[in-house]
Order: C-alpha cells, then sequence, then structure tokens
C-alpha cells in the first residue's frame, strides 16, 4: 500500500479512523496530518494554532496542486473550513517592495489577534514600522520593516529575545483562522460557522480509506454523543451545524477505495527543534501597586511612573510611597529597585531617613553568615574528596546513546554532557537537573548511569512511589540489559525470597543498577561498590530519609532530578551551593497544556471526557481520599455508563493494582479514576485529558506533578483543576499560578512562585521567615552570594555586575522612552532595567541595536537616553563621582587621586579632584561629554 501511494501521480488522502492510527501512519509514508478540531462544537475554547495551522497549510498546499498525501480522520473530513475560492483570495504574498496599506486591518481580516508582544502563532503586532505577526507557512515568527506602505525587509525573529535571526526575500502571508470575515467567535464556537466547505471540496486527490466500517461506527457515535450531551446542556444553541452530513460527505467523495492497513506500525521519531534559551532566572518587572525594595531605603510600595524636569533634564522617576514620604528614583538608578518577593500578610511600609532599614540588613547579613557557614563547610568538605573518576568507555557510550528512540534536544545533549563531564572529575558530583514533565531527564540519567556501570561501579536510582519504580524499572532494564546490565527491583512489593537474594546481588556486585523506593535506605542495603546515585523527585522525601541521603552523598556522585525542585535544593542551586541542569527545550511539536480552574461542574467533567474519547485519547480523574473513590467512579458511570473505567489507589492489592495500570497502559480501559498515586511515573502519551477535584487541597508542586501525565504527545491535552468549595486564599494562589504557567518548561517559575506563596519556608533547614519577609527574597538571595564568597574567600563573581553609582544631573533635554515608542509600560521598564543594569558601553550599545530592530528607528528622546547610559558607565569605568551642567558649567567631581584626560579640552578653571568648563552652550554638552568619554 505504501509503495502504491508513493507511485501516484497526483495528491492522495489516507482516511483512517482516529488520530492515534493517522500518527502511526505519518513518517511510513511521508504524509501531512490534517488533524480535526481539538475542540467539540459547543465548547467556548478557540481551536488551537497548532491544529488551525496544519488545516490551513495542508489545504494550501491542494490549492496550488502540490503532489502530497495527507493522513486525516473521518471526524477532520467533515469540519468546515474555508472555501478554496476564500483561501485564494486571502492570500497574501509579500516581497520587498511589495505595498501593504494599513497592515493592522488587514491581519485583523485574516483572522490574526493582536498583541503587544507576538511569542505565539496567531498573533500580530503593529509599532510604527515595525509589523510583526505568526501564522502558517514557516515555524517561527515574521517582522517587516515599512517604509511608509512599502515593504523594506522581510526578517524571522525568535520569539522570546525578540531579536531578529535572519531575512527572507519573500513571505506568503496566510489566515491564521478558519472562518475569515466573520467574527473570531467561530473559532471558539467552530459549530456555529458559515463555511459548508471542508477539505473534500479541494478535490484534486485520490481517496483511500482504511476500515469504512470503523469509521461509520465512529463518525455515527460521535453524533449520538454530541446529542446525548446536548440534551442535558443549556448551551445547545451554541450547535447549529456540527458538520457535514454523513451522506453529504460520500456524495462529495464520489468513489471510495478500501484498504487495509497492517497493525503495530512504528510511532514516529521526534525531530530536534532550537529554541531561544531564556535565563533560569528572570526578575518579574514591577507594576503600580506592587511592593518593592529599594537598597538604600527599604520596603515601599510603587505607584507609578512619572515624567518630570528637573535642571533642564526631562526624564523618567519611580514613584515609590512610604510611610512617611514619597521619593523619585530616576530610570537610571533603577538598578536599585527590586520586586518585594515574600509573605504580603506580614510586610510593613519602612520610614525614609531612619536607620531601621540598615540595621535590618546588616541583621540579615549576620544571621545569615552564621546559618550558612556550616552548610559551606560540608559543601567545601565535599569539593575537597576525592571522588570516583569515572571515564567510561567512549564508543560504548556512543552505541548506548543511538538506541534512544528519539533525537535529543540541545538542552538535553548540554545536560548529559554537564553531568558525564563531572562523572569523570574527581570531586564528586552533586548536581540539580530541572526540567518539565516528559523533557528527558530520565534519559540523561540513563547515559549516566551507563557511564557509571561501565566505569566498574553500581548504581542506585531512588523514587517516591512504587508506580514510579515500575516504570523506570521496565525502562532501564529495556535499555541497559542488552548491554549485559544487571537491573534489578527493589520496593514494598518485592516478596522476601526475592528481596534476600536482590540484597546479596548488591553487595556481592552481581547487580549493577538497583530501582527503588526509600526500602533502598534501610540499614540492611549495602553496596558492593557504588558510584552514582540518582534521586527522582527529592522533594517527596520525608526529614528522616532526607537525613540518611545526606550520610549516603558524602563522598558519592549525586544526580537529583526534578520538574519541580523543592525550594530549599533550588535555592542552594541557585546561590552556587549545588550545580544546576535545566532543560527548557520541549520535544519536537510539544504544545502547552490548556489549563483550566473552575468549580465543579457535571457538564465540565463530562465534556472533558468525550471531547477526549471521541479523539480516540484515554483520560485521567484524580479524587484523592480512597474512601469517597468508589462512590467517584459510581457516578461517572452514571454520567457516562459506556466508558470502561478502572480505579487506582495505594491501598489496593498489588495484583489489582497492576492489573488496573496495565489495562489503562494497554488502552484496554478508557477512563483511569485514581488518587494522587500517579502523580509519579504514569507515562502515558495517549492520555490527553486530566481532571483533578477538589484541588484546592493539593501543594503547588503536587498540582504541577499531576499536570504532567498529560500532554507528553504531539496532541493538545487538558487539564482541568476543580474545586467545589471556596479555596483559602494560599490555595486560590496555587491555582492561580498553576494556570498562569501552564506553558512548556514552566515548572522551574513555578518553584520560584511556590517560595512565595509558602513564605519561602525552611530555606537551609532552620526557620528563616522572619529574616526573608523583613527585606525580600530577592535582597536575601543576594545577601547569601555575597556571604558566600566571603567565606570562600573568593574576590567578588566577574559575573556580577559592578553597581554604576556615578551621578549625571542637568543634562539639558528630554532623554526618556516615549509611549509613542514603545506603548507598553511593562516593556519600557524593562528596557530601563536592561540599560540600568548594563555594565559597559558595549552592552548598551546592543540594546540600542535591539530597539531599533524591535521597535524602528530610535526618536531623538531615546538616542539621547542611550547617548546618557554610555556617558555613566564610561565616566563610571574612570572614577568619575558625578557629572553636572548648570548655566552653561560643567563640572565632572573624580574620585580622590584620580585624574581624567580632557582630551585637550581647553579648562579655564581646575581645580584637582574637580574639572570645571566654562562657556558650554546647552547644546554642546552631550558632544563635550562624548569627546571626554566615549
Amino acid at each position: 500500500m505504501f509503495i502504491q501511494l508513493r507511485k501516484l501521480d497526483r495528491s492522495a488522502l489516507l482516511i483512517v479512523p482516529s488520530e492515534k492510527e493517522a500518527h502511526s501512519l505519518i513518517t511510513k509514508i511521508e504524509a501531512l496530518f490534517y488533524p480535526t478540531h481539538d475542540v467539540l462544537p459547543f465548547e467556548e475554547i478557540p481551536v488551537s494554532f497548532k491544529v488551525r495551522k496544519q488545516r490551513i497549510e495542508t489545504l494550501w498546499k491542494l490549492l496550488n496542486k502540490e503532489r502530497i498525501r495527507v493522513v486525516t480522520t473521518i471526524h477532520a473530513i467533515t469540519r468546515k473550513t474555508l472555501s478554496p475560492q476564500k483561501l485564494k483570495e486571502s492570500a497574501l504574498t509579500l516581497r520587498k517592495g511589495s505595498l501593504l496599506t494599513n497592515a493592522a486591518e488587514t491581519l485583523w481580516n485574516l483572522g490574526y489577534e493582536r498583541s503587544f508582544l507576538v511569542r505565539s502563532g496567531g498573533e500580530f503586532s503593529v509599532r510604527g514600522d515595525i509589523v510583526d505577526f505568526f501564522g502558517p507557512m514557516i515555524n517561527v515568527p515574521v517582522r517587516l520593516e515599512l517604509f511608509g506602505d512599502r515593504v523594506e525587509s522581510i526578517r524571522t525573529f525568535d520569539p522570546i529575545s525578540q531579536r531578529s535571526s535572519g531575512y527572507l526575500d519573500q513571505i506568503t502571508v496566510l489566515p491564521a483562522r478558519e472562518y475569515i470575515g466573520e467574527e473570531h467567535i467561530f473559532d471558539t464556537f467552530p459549530g456555529k460557522a458559515g463555511s459548508n466547505s471542508t477539505i473534500l471540496d479541494y478535490a484534486c486527490f485520490d481517496v483511500f480509506v482504511w476500515n469504512l466500517e470503523e469509521c461509520q461506527n465512529v463518525y455515527y457515535r460521535r453524533e449520538q454523543e454530541n446529542r446525548e450531551f446536548l440534551n442535558h446542556d443549556q448551551k445547545k444553541e451554541y450547535i447549529l451545524f456540527s458538520g457535514i452530513s454523513y451522506a453529504e460527505m460520500l456524495k462529495k467523495i464520489g468513489s471510495i477505495k478500501e484498504i487495509d492497513l497492517p497493525r503495530g506500525i512504528e510511532e514516529a521519531s521526534a525531530k530536534p527543534r532550537t529554541i531561544y534559551q531564556a535565563p533560569v532566572i528572570e526578575q518579574e518587572e514591577i507594576e503600580p501597586g506592587d511592593y518593592v525594595v529599594h537598597k538604600d531605603y527599604g520596603i515601599g510600595l510603587f505607584t507609578g511612573i512619572k515624567k518630570m524636569t528637573t535642571f533642564m533634564s526631562t526624564k523618567e522617576y519611580l514613584v515609590i510611597k512610604y510611610e512617611d514620604s514619597t521619593i523619585y528614583v530616576p530610570v537610571e538608578r533603577l538598578d536599585r529597585v527590586q520586586r518585594y518577593v515574600g509573605d504580603l500578610n506580614v510586610v510593613k511600609i519602612d520610614k525614609v531617613g531612619r536607620r531601621s532599614w540598615r540595621n535590618r540588613v546588616e541583621r540579615v547579613r549576620r544571621d545569615i553568615r552564621s546559618k550558612i557557614e556550616n552548610l559551606v563547610r560540608i559543601h567545601l568538605l565535599r569539593q575537597g574528596i576525592k571522588g570516583q573518576c569515572l571515564s567510561g568507555d567512549a564508543e560504548l557510550e556512543r552505541q548506548f546513546s543511538t538506541t534512544f528512540p528519539y533525537v535529543a534536544t540541545e538542552d538535553q545533549m548540554s545536560a548529559i554532557e554537564e553531568v558525564l563531564s563531572d562523572l569523570a572529575d574527581e570531586k564528586p558530583m552533586d548536581r540539580l537537573l530541572c526540567g518539565d514533565a516528559g523533557y528527558g531527564k530520565t534519559e540523561v540519567a540513563l547515559r549516566a548511569i551507563f557511564r557509571c556501570v561501565v566505569s566498574g561501579k553500581q548504581a542506585a536510582v531512588l523514587v517516591p512511589t512504587t508506580v514510579l519504580s515500575r516504570q523506570h524499572y521496565r525502562t532501564f532494564k529495556e535499555r541497559l540489559e542488552p548491554y549485559g546490565i544487571n537491573v534489578v527491583l527493589l520496593d514494598r512489593n518485592v516478596g522476601e525470597a526475592a528481596k534476600r537474594r536482590i540484597l546479596a546481588d548488591l553487595k556481592n556486585g552481581v547487580a549493577d543498577v538497583v530501582i527503588g523506593t526509600h526500602a533502598l535506605l534501610s540499614d540492611s542495603v549495602n553496596f558492593s561498590d557504588l558510584g552514582l546515585l540518582v534521586i527522582d523527585e527529592e522533594q517527596n522525601f520525608g526529614v528522616e530519609q532526607k537525613e540518611k541521603l545526606k550520610m549516603l552523598r558524602a563522598d558519592i556522585n549525586v544526580l537529583s532530578m526534578s520538574a519541580t525542585p523543592i525550594p530549599r535544593s533550588l535555592h542552594m542551586a541557585l546561590t552556587g551551593l549545588r550545580d544546576m541542569s535545566v532543560i527548557n527545550t520541549p520535544p519536537f511539536g510539544r504544545v502547552p497544556i490548556l489549563t483550566y480552574v473552575a468549580k465543579y461542574d457535571q457538564r465540565i467533567v463530562k465534556s472533558a471526557i468525550l471531547r477526549e474519547l471521541n479523539r480516540g485519547g484515554q483520560v485521567i480523574y484524580v479524587h484523592n481520599r480512597i474512601q469517597d473513590l468508589q462512590n467517584v467512579r459510581d457516578e461517572l458511570r452514571r454520567m457516562l455508563p459506556d466508558v470502561v473505567m478502572r480505579m487506582a489507589h495505594g491501598r489496593m492489592a498489588n495484583r489489582k493494582l497492576t492489573e488496573a495500570l496495565t489495562d489503562f497502559y494497554s488502552g484496554k480501559a478508557d477512563l483511569l479514576v485514581c488518587t494522587a498515586i500517579i502523580e509519579n511515573g504514569v507515562d502515558i502519551p495517549n492520555a490527553n485529558t486530566i481532571i483533578v477535584d477538589d484541588s484546592h487541597r493539593y501543594g503547588l508542586a503536587q498540582l504541577y506533578q499531576l499536570r504532567g501525565r498529560v500532554g507528553r504527545s504531539n496532541s493538545r491535552a487538558f487539564a482541568y483543576f476543580l474545586y467545589k468549595e471556596i479555596p483559602r486564599n494560599t490555595a486560590i494562589k496555587r491555582l492561580q499560578a498553576l494556570k498562569e504557567f501552564s506553558g512548556s518548561g514552566s515548572g522551574l517559575k513555578l518553584a520560584l512562585r511556590d517560595m512565595e506563596i509558602r513564605g519561602i519556608g525552611s530555606v537551609f533547614g532552620l526557620e528563616q521567615h522572619g529574616s526573608i519577609n523583613s527585606i525580600g527574597l530577592l535582597l536575601y538571595k543576594e545577601l547569601i552570594t555575597e556571604e558566600l564568597s566571603k567565606i570562600r574567600g573568593e574576590v567578588k563573581a566577574t559575573s556580577q555586575k559592578a553597581v554604576i553609582d556615578t551621578e549625571i544631573e542637568g543634562i539639558p533635554g528630554e532623554m526618556v522612552i516615549p509611549p509613542e515608542y514603545i506603548s507598553n509600560s511593562m516593556e519600557r521598564m524593562r528596557i530601563y532595567r536592561k540599560l540600568a543594569t548594563a555594565s559597559t558601553v558595549e552592552a548598551i550599545e546592543d540594546i540600542r541595536k535591539e530597539l531599533e530592530d524591535r521597535f524602528g528607528k530610535a526618536p531623538e528622546q531615546v538616542v539621547r537616553l542611550i547617548n546618557l547610559f554610555k556617558i555613566r558607565v564610561s565616566a563610571f569605568a574612570r572614577n568619575v563621582k558625578k557629572i553636572s551642567y548648570k548655566d552653561g558649567v560643567l563640572k565632572i567631581l573624580c574620585s580622590k587621586g584620580v585624574r581624567i584626560d580632557l582630551k585637550r579640552r581647553h579648562v579655564f578653571n581646575e581645580r584637582y579632584p574637580i574639572y570645571i568648563i566654562y562657556d558650554v552652550h546647552d547644546e554642546e554638552v552631550y558632544r563635550v561629554l562624548a569627546d571626554i568619554f566615549l
């Protein structure tokens, strides 16, 4: 059949019953995938851009008579879309010199959504002569630079850094939605769309159907489910047209060729994807109403930005309100101001001018020093211990890497290289590996374990649950045993006889790798020669277990893995006490999980389950009280009597639990009703909807782990966090944080937010609430870094930016970023902060280039602002303390014992260390200072 499809001299459309079969075929026959909408026709959810992009691109290629093969489902071909005529009329090809009149209106009419920054598909932004948009036909956003209504250049740009990355000769702008020229509501309620066209109207292909009878059954089953749902739903007016009828579909197809396809086709391998890596920690920009910390004055309330003129200079100032006064901070001193991170229930605003703030900072500094001295001593002791240098076998490791069924992402490769480099070093490894669920942390661990064993050592993998231990055991055994590596499992379900044999094998060196739960921490477990300890989800172990871990990790290599590191581990990594690797890059095609937080409603539950089952997927329903779990399943059975369900919880007999999970893994069950036992370890790509009830009862890390059980394939995943009673304030904050950080790679940001919500907690194993809340987390972290450097006897790290404290006042002119240039106040604040923290002229010049790339030619006010910052950093580098200008007199105050070269400019009055230049006209000031300092 594959050969027949490849020999066709025209396009082919292959229809299969479900997306599962479709994904199995795509690479086998080198085909495009034409998906169905990933929402039900009556749901108030927009169709994802990924689905719109795939559908529109396929239609465009068919319209242009490209010879392609398309795999689709019975549901996808009945979903309405753009007519061929509408698509042809809407497409817009642009090249240099092309006319583009009223770009904003044009893109809006093509279904793009306006946004200040273009980061996601289907968005556009217009900023003066710069037009950004992210549409179909290209995998990166595009930037147009206009001169009037003419296209001057076409560039691609990075959606994270927002910097241009390359040039294009031309670009075809296709619609971002399937319903254009109509209200965008049709993407939210696709069942109401006025168009009656489907892919079958692009009839320039042969149609093949795999399993015609099953396709018919799937079609009629969905129609029946939709009717049943609408009979019980108040929103039945949303489904005026759910799609074309089956008879109409057959009429459009004409003749059908039914074919048989072999079962068991391998899944497609992931392809590598390169994305911009943002810094691990990014300062969240302040907004009016935020509490802030000024390093000189203390905690205040930020009320906004105000433009003021003083001594002929017009600048923007941060307005910060204190208990007894208000201060105005010029934007060039923004590096002195940071958002307050701490317990907002106990925060107090300071008084300006009192020594209480400085005394408090010094008290916290002393407290930090006393508490970390012992911790640093232990850390330095590990650094001084001669570890087990594990060099491995390069050829064997290369062979082992080829058994990974996917292509490793760049982040994965970096993490692997860092871990292997640590293992080859003489000092023991203590590394934290952070990455979202499904991002490939397990593969990093496997490479480390392989290196360890081929170097003649044993490895142990410690996990928090039996479910996860069993899954790791299956995975590790499959990958490692072909190389003669003996993998054993040790958890509570292992029988006594088997346990005695495993313990003997570990002691005698017969077992190379052991995977287990806290049973590994038993005094009865002894190793012949342990070289590596891998700890998965360290935060799930108790205090007593962690004390045993501390004893274990004195002189062995330790790799800890987590998607949401515990604050203590994260804080240690951030402050240099632990090495850290971050996997931010999602696997190819990974779509962010759509997260909903809502009050429990049966209609929401039924809708979510139906949607997933209708596209051939599976659903996880989590209820964390075992005594109620049977009642929850019975209620779901009454709601959905035909759905095959299994139940799983920790008190079940091992055999029954294994059977339930196996049935769900294998696809025999559609719905798994369970407790949070599946929080770690369930990896089922076909399960792409999770519903968690009473979600306010969970911690943030636990909620995040639960959400990570879905979204492990290329299909859009859904997570519903429902509550039946109004949550407490902290519970609301947790749920809001979970919804806010729903994109890929957000586990690290959630761990930081967890620090705020929990009031930081026990950072060093000792009570720290008062110290951190009194000055804020960010300043607290800076003090830790400073004290660590002092204790270690290090010179201040060169990576830390110097505090630029040169004052400049009275320079004539307006030096601001006007709203007409950057309309978004948060973005203006971000640029001000970048300028304020830049420590070299070259760094400031790079910011200037970024501004002109993203926002077009800089106006005069911005040019003056950039020059001001350049002069400031250059003057600081020459030990100039202050520059001032007034009434034609320019004064330059230097530090004691410092002289500067005035570039042969005549000085009428020189009173060292003050240089005074008379008769300088207002318009000359910048030129004079530029001559001296630039």
